[in-house]
């Protein structure tokens, strides 16, 4: 089945302009980070490892911080090594832009981005399916009058997906928002978490082996309330969205979830940013926290980092000796690995510290060779607010020789 909403979806064929910033081997397997720079290339925001070893990456062709109206869904199909095989765009006239990519089970890739060019409001959670050479399956639009805001996006055991944001369209503030769709793109539920008093954000989802779903979101207070403080959520959902609990965490400093994994044991561990009450504090950090996933009661929580910049968790990822790989934002793509203890293992820049460039790392890919593939973007100018993207290659120890 193929759909489309709201005018016509551009599909184009993009040639690509890589420049290797770094190229060396670790245990003979070669770690690397490209830049793909110029007008075409805003941002990497998630990969995937396909069927024919290949990667699929997606993301933006503009990422500007300030509101602009540039930017279209940007999807990759690169090599191990980090070289193009093709390149396309979809979207529309307006802001259009790709943050997560799964695979669908009956073939091909759904794609969760947000879209200023379609749907009923001012942003509007965007999906896309294509097939396994970039061509459009099917598009939709999901969300209110208002604003949606796409986080999250993850592959549900019976074939649908549950996509993850945020959305102003139903009450006086930003709910968390949480829309099941079956493989056709087809809603199958929606609900809000959260209340008019405080503002949330879904960050991440995961599925229980019973077919709950485990909804991480970040809460802001009210200006003026506790310092303007941020905290986080883990809710529990049945496989038909009611809410069954949910579990504040708040600490002495603001802490903000990002993104969650599943533990060996079952349980939940969440990466994202420590932040100080007080802006004249040391940098931001990375927070770390172990829950249980049935009380969500906190095993362990953790705060790290260096004293000297901002860098905090963005993504996270388990590794094959039962540990986590966190890539963070901050100058020289920040990593850190902990343990499941919650003992932090290292803490470090993968790009040399004598670059004061700001890299965000947005998702970690495993791929079970000691190795691991990080997209973002890196900035490169503070003027236009320019950004490039960027897929690193890395080692276990979170390096790239150079």
């Amino acid at each position: 089945m193929t759909r489309k909403r709201n005018g016509v979806v551009f599909l184009l064929l993009i040639p690509m302009a890589a420049a290797w910033l770094t190229a060396e081997c670790v245990d003979d397997v070669p770690t690397w980070i490209t830049t793909f720079g110029g007008s075409r290339y805003g941002a990497f925001f998630d990969v995937v490892r396909t069927d024919d070893d290949t990667l699929l990456a997606v993301g933006t062709t503009c990422h500007p911080l300030t509101e602009t109206t540039c930017g279209d869904v940007l999807v990759a199909k690169l090599t191990l090594d980090g070289e193009a095989i093709w390149e396309r765009r979809y979207g529309g006239d307006a802001t259009d832009q790709a943050f997560r990519v799964e695979p669908a089970s009956g073939g091909g890739f759904v794609v969760l981005a947000e879209t200023d060019s379609y749907g009923a409001g001012r942003r509007d959670l965007y999906v896309l399916k294509i097939d396994a050479s970039g061509e459009l399956v099917w598009t939709e639009t999901y969300g209110g009058t208002g604003i949606e805001w796409a986080k999250d996006l993850i592959a549900l055991s019976d074939g649908g997906f549950l996509l993850i944001g945020e959305t102003d369209s139903v009450g006086e503030s930003f709910d968390a928002y949480v829309v099941k769709i079956d493989e056709d793109g087809a809603p199958v539920w929606e609900t809000t978490l959260g209340n008019d008093e405080d503002n949330e954000t879904g960050v991440a989802a995961l599925e229980a082996p019973n077919g709950d779903l485990l909804v991480v979101a970040g809460v802001s207070y009210p200006t003026g309330y506790a310092g303007n403080r941020r905290a986080s959520r883990l809710y529990r959902l049945d496989p038909g969205g009611q809410e069954l609990h949910s579990t504040l965490y708040r600490g002495d400093v603001k802490q903000w979830a990002n993104d969650a994994v599943f533990a060996p044991d079952g349980n939940v561990v969440i990466a994202g940013i420590a932040e100080p009450i007080s802006s004249a504090e040391a940098p931001l950090d990375f927070w770390l926290a172990k829950v249980h996933a049935e009380t969500g009661d906190v095993i362990w929580s953790q705060r790290e980092g260096s004293q000297y910049q901002d860098d905090y968790g963005v993504s996270i990822a388990a590794t094959s000796d039962g540990s986590y790989l966190v890539a963070g934002f901050g100058p020289g793509l920040p990593m850190l690995k902990v343990e499941d203890t919650g003992t932090v293992a290292w803490v470090r820049n993968a790009v040399s510290r004598r670059s004061r460039v700001i890299y965000g790392g947005f998702s970690v890919l495993d791929l079970s060779d000691g190795t691991f593939i990080v997209p973002g973007w890196v900035y490169v100018a503070r003027v236009d607010d320019d950004f490039d993207a960027v897929l690193a290659r890395i080692d276990s120890e979170g390096r790239i020789e150079e």
